[in-house]
């Protein structure tokens, strides 16, 4: 089983032809409703690649929430260990996408919401692995320092995240801590990424990766760092695609080498900007391995 753990939104994605230069009145071409977070979304595409999953989040009261209960019941995705919150409104988004399928995002969570502190019952038994969101921090430093002491997989998104001690230890314990181009320059205070890489490792000798869009990704092995190249596609939407790696990368990862789960990873997130459609468009187990063939093999740097 691998659960995935983190915030959930209900995301209102709004097309527009393209981002205006400064603030004025657009006519949307698109309106449409999606359930969203990194968590949520990588635990769709596990769902999609043909692995057990379960989602474990904080859900609100409201009509979002039940919008986003029915998503998980209608994929056969375990929410029964999630913390659901009495009269609070559940976490959403307004997402902004022009027509090259690039994005903008305002995020709103409510205090009752975020300042449930309640941790749910997980479990680190030796089948189980795990992916967490930084953004639940409490919830995503206790299963990475339990699983570093149970020996399982712990595959961490580290995005959008303030550094603190939590993080920290988060980075310090997962098995599998993967950042954005962003959250690397955010932890290693603006280092070049492989630098950034080679001190992590230097700091704790263990697997360290970044993920950089159409840049690829680079990671750090046995104290080598490697790239994987993402290919070229005809970008439709980009939004997802980076949970979609991350659940790709914890299902791989279980059964294969860093490098197949990152080139297999790639190919699953570059599919997913080939299409249009949140969760309803997440690549199947043989999408992936088909489309895998196009990936380069990755080179050490």
């Amino acid at each position: 089983m691998i659960t995935c753990v983190g915030p959930i939104f209900l995301d209102r994605v709004i097309k527009i032809d393209r981002f205006p230069v400064k603030p004025i009145k657009l006519v949307a071409s698109g309106l449409e409703k999606r359930l969203g977070g990194p968590a949520p979304v990588a635990s769709f595409a596990i769902k999609s690649l043909g692995s057990n999953t379960e989602f474990i989040g904080r859900f609100g009261s409201d009509d979002a929430a039940e919008y986003l209960k029915s998503k998980f019941l209608e994929n056969d995705i375990s929410i029964q260990k999630s913390i659901f919150v009495d009269d609070a409104q559940s976490s959403q988004s307004h997402i902004f996408e022009d027509s090259e399928g690039e994005r903008m995002l305002a995020v709103y969570n409510e205090k009752k919401l975020t300042n449930n502190k309640t941790l749910p019952v997980f479990n680190f038994s030796s089948a189980q692995s795990y992916l967490v969101d930084t953004n639940w921090i409490e919830a995503a430093h206790f299963v990475a320092v339990k699983s570093k002491k149970n020996k399982i997989n712990c595959v961490v998104d580290l995005d959008n995240f303030s550094n603190s001690n939590l993080v920290e230890e988060v980075v310090n314990s997962a098995s599998h801590p993967i950042f954005s181009e962003i959250g690397l320059n955010r932890y290693s205070n603006n280092m070049p990424i492989i630098d950034a890489l080679r001190s992590l490792y230097q700091n704790n000798q263990k697997f360290y990766a970044v993920t950089l869009g159409s840049k690829g990704v680079y990671w750090i092995e046995d104290g080598n760092v490697f790239h994987c190249n993402s290919p070229k596609i005809k970008v439709k939407e980009t939004n997802g695609a980076g949970d979609v790696f991350h659940g790709a990368f914890a299902k791989f990862i279980k059964t294969k080498t860093a490098q197949e789960a990152i080139e297999l990873a790639t190919a699953a997130a570059s599919l997913k900007c080939t299409r249009i459609g949140g969760i309803k468009t997440l690549p199947s187990y043989d999408e992936v391995i088909e489309f895998s063939k196009q990936i380069k093999p990755s080179k050490q740097i």
